[in-house]
């Protein structure tokens, strides 16, 4: 019976062609619409994100202490051993990567000196920090350790007039840590050889770092100050905590931070991106859903129309043996069948406005480079890749199904009024 009534309605419609055409048409703007803005969003995010770094470091978590903390503040959560431990239990965690700073110390190369941040670390969590060797390899045994870039650039001769950076090859020569402690005695001085066995590549966050076995540092820390450490009050100074995918990241700092604790880095600045990109979408989308909804009183007054155009022909079908439901099928079938194909046209009208936006923007993105430095966009069009609007295959699924939707709630209430139409009435209408 369905098949007939679909068959019925598709009749209808092609009788009056143009009248179809230009209602659809008002469903085609507010779906091109829909689509363009929340495609736009997309591409927006989707250049943002590329401009913050690899997914390495968007899966990348900073724990901190929680200076809010309303209570005692013995009783505040503590980055203790047990802390870190209980990291590791979250489900989405790959890694969590403690560090302890050196309290006192520089390098010395022959009669250079050089300073450098020296944290102590786990060897075999290195990897997990997203780090990139220019040159030579990780930690493999006690005693190797990793340096920044830049500290190699930055050894100095203490006897010179003048301030002269001094680049050495930490590979080949031998380094030390030095170490000084002010006793009652005088000036206590320690030195302890460091065999480099890796330079971190410039430009990333550990340019000036050193990186030694965590347990060398705590003993280094002891003999500075004088006393052994209390495993009841040592706490880390700083925790990483590595996400094992950029999807999980939002799930594990929101764990993190239920434990008390606040949570900073890329990944929860890209939280935080991705926040203001759904905001941004919704609002967006909303303006193009005015388009639709302007559409829908179309659809209404065209389905309205029909109805009092076809009274007699609804009396007849009626008096045939036609039910109510059969008469509001038809009508509800019409007005989907409208929305449906404003939708498709609307999504055609959007792809081809997709490949020429793009493509204009790609063009852009050509001639910024180029001699002529041409940039009219208020981005920097040569990370978009020819990509400002982004169309997924889900969003035309939505926006198909959005417009039949306004399709058939606009026409509801004039195929209520076909239905309950008495046959007696609708035949003796002119």
């Amino acid at each position: 019976m369905f098949y007939e009534l679909s068959q019925l309605a598709i009749g209808n419609l092609l009788r009056a062609r143009a009248r179809l055409a230009m209602t659809a048409g008002g469903v085609l703007v507010g779906t091109a619409a829909v689509i363009l803005l929340i495609a736009l969003t997309i591409g927006l995010q989707q250049v943002a994100e590329a401009g913050i770094g690899s997914d390495a470091t968007l899966t990348e978590i900073d724990v901190y202490l929680n200076w809010n903390f309303q209570g005692n503040p013995e009783d505040a959560p503590k980055l203790n051993i047990a802390t870190v431990n209980s990291f590791w239990k979250i489900e989405g965690v790959a890694a969590v990567i403690p560090t302890i700073g050196l309290q006192s110390g520089y390098l010395s190369v022959g009669k250079y000196y050089g300073g450098a941040w020296t944290q102590g670390i786990d060897p075999r969590l290195l990897p997990y920090m997203g780090i990139t060797l220019e040159s030579g390899r990780f930690p493999e045994k006690a005693g190797e350790i990793i340096v920044g870039k830049a500290v190699s650039q930055n050894f100095y001769d203490p006897n010179a007039t003048e301030w002269t950076p001094v680049e050495i090859d930490l590979l080949t020569e031998p380094l030390t840590l030095v170490l000084e402690r002010y006793d009652p005695e005088g000036v206590v001085t320690k030195r302890e050889k460091l065999t480099v066995v890796g330079i971190i590549q410039a430009g990333g966050n550990y340019d000036y770092s050193v990186y030694l076995p965590i347990q060398d540092v705590i003993s280094y820390n002891e003999w500075y100050s004088g006393s052994p450490l209390d495993p009841k009050k040592f706490v880390y100074e700083n925790v990483k905590v590595r996400a094992k995918n950029r999807d999980v990241t939002n799930d594990v700092s929101s764990a993190i931070k239920k434990m008390g604790f606040q949570t900073g880095g890329m990944g929860e600045f890209l939280n935080g991106l991705n926040s203001f990109f759904g905001t941004m979408r919704l609002m967006l989308g909303g303006v193009g859903g005015v388009a639709l909804l302007v559409a829908a009183f179309g659809v209404a007054n065209t389905m309205t129309m029909a109805i009092l155009e076809r009274t007699k022909e609804i009396g007849l079908m009626k008096a045939i043996g036609a039910t109510d439901r059969d008469v509001l099928t038809i009508f509800l079938i019409e007005a989907g069948l409208v929305g449906f194909v404003g939708g498709v046209t609307g999504v055609g009208t959007a792809l081809f406005l997709q490949n020429v936006i793009n493509q204009a923007v790609a063009n852009a993105s050509l001639s910024q480079t180029g001699d002529s430095g041409m940039m009219f966009l208020p981005l920097d069009v040569s990370q978009i890749g020819g990509n400002l609007m982004v169309i997924p295959s889900e969003l035309i699924l939505f926006a198909l199904v959005l417009a039949t939707m306004v399709g058939v709630v606009a026409g509801t209430y004039p195929a209520l009024r076909a239905s309950r139409m008495p046959p007696v009435l609708a035949l003796k209408s002119e």
